[in-house]
């Protein structure tokens, strides 16, 4: 249901922008081929309209209270996934080429600016109830994953970039959307202050259990199942928390880690190599326990925010499919 009434929104909205830009648009959101005929691509999870729109229904609104911003939503998401795409030189995005590999890097970034521009308008222009409260929540949602983002870039591995830090990033880059799904249907609705901070909460909860979880996959997951190249984060040499978890242990597994970590060898056999570094101090398993306690906390923020059973068993859910991968 959450397709069927998100997508055509989505549609109409990118049809709107200017041709270049919405034809780039409409490639990255699995619409259309580079050639923009019809595609039968994947167009996402829509992970968090998904979100939101059971959160609506947890607060008493109609799917229709909410699709235009759940449909909004989703183009902020993929917007960051336009500039993500360029900034890790990933080449594949859904398993297809990514829209700065086929468009160019210029063009691409404009189209990711389009989408962000686009999602912003949309909730501004909506008519409805708590429109003032919840453009600025996807304001602060929009500045907040350019802040991680850019942390991300420029933290370095060292005295004072460890787990905190990296937390932060993630509250920033990846929490702050998951945050605006949950607690915007409670801005409609006129929900009290102690409803909206427990779905905050479980947002920010969650994007912790995800992330950690993400990089586990990273190192050890299945290609197959996660739809991208193993240890691409370690080649990457990007300080994802199992890592900075094995380096918080010390020990000679995590001094041999940081060496190899400040060499710019990317050989399958150096990354295996870092891998099972990782593994030995002890960060994996770190990792996993960490994403299973912020998985725990979501859910008891989620068990705090007063919604109808029926939407906490749906969010609950939607909760262990987000980290757990489950179906």
């Amino acid at each position: 249901m959450v397709r069927s009434a998100v997508l055509p929104v989505v549609r109409q909205q990118v049809s709107a922008l200017e041709p270049t830009l919405a034809r780039i648009s409409a490639y990255h959101l699995g619409f259309t081929d580079e050639r923009g005929e019809p595609s039968g691509a994947a167009s996402g999870k829509l992970t968090r309209a998904s979100l939101m729109m059971a959160a609506a229904a947890g607060v008493g609104l109609r799917p229709e209270d909410v699709v235009s911003q759940a449909a909004a939503l989703e183009l902020l998401h993929n917007s960051t996934l336009v500039h993500d795409d360029i900034i890790d030189a990933d080449d594949l995005r859904r398993g297809r080429p990514a829209a700065w590999k086929v468009f160019g890097t210029g063009l691409a970034i404009l189209a990711g600016d389009a989408l962000q521009a686009l999602s912003i308008q949309m909730v501004v222009e909506d008519p409805g109830p708590g429109r003032a409260e919840i453009s600025g929540a996807f304001a602060e949602a929009t500045r907040l994953v350019l802040s991680g983002q850019s942390r991300e870039l420029t933290v370095r591995l060292g005295p004072d970039a460890g787990v905190a830090e990296y937390d932060r990033i993630v509250e920033e880059k990846t929490s702050a959307l998951l945050e605006c799904a949950l607690v915007t249907p409670a801005l409609r609705a006129g929900s009290p202050g102690h409803v909206v901070a427990a779905l905050r909460g479980a947002g920010r909860h969650l994007g912790l259990a995800f992330q950690i979880a993400n990089d586990v996959e990273d190192i050890w997951g299945d290609p197959a199942v996660t739809g991208k190249p193993v240890r691409g984060d370690i080649g990457r040499r990007n300080p994802s928390f199992p890592v900075l978890a094995a380096l918080a242990a010390g020990g000679a597994a995590g001094e041999r880690l940081l060496g190899l970590w400040q060499s710019d060898d990317s050989t399958a056999a150096h990354l295996r190599e870092m891998a099972d570094l990782v593994e030995e101090s002890g960060g994996r398993r770190t990792a996993e326990q960490t994403s299973r306690d912020h998985f725990g906390s979501a859910l008891a923020h989620l068990g705090r925010a007063e919604l109808s059973p029926a939407a906490t068993a749906e969010l609950t859910t939607l909760f262990d499919r987000i980290v757990h991968r489950t179906t």
